[in-house]
């Protein structure tokens, strides 16, 4: 996967190897929150590791 040189943006779509589509919903203290489609439950990650794993979708 090619990795991201910017910041993930709050309220935009992103999508892993996998396919799998995730919204971010908020960026904050090096740590992105977002949710993945059908899990209730938001996810948290370093930024880094986000921007290494996850791709804008162009909207």
């Amino acid at each position: 996967m090619t990795k991201s040189t910017s910041t993930p943006l709050q309220n935009h779509t992103y999508r892993d190897a996998h396919g799998q589509v995730v919204t971010v919903v908020s960026v904050a203290h090096n740590r992105v929150t977002f949710y993945r489609k059908g899990y209730q439950f938001p996810c948290v990650q370093p930024i880094d590791r986000f921007t290494k794993e996850f791709t804008e979708v162009k909207q």
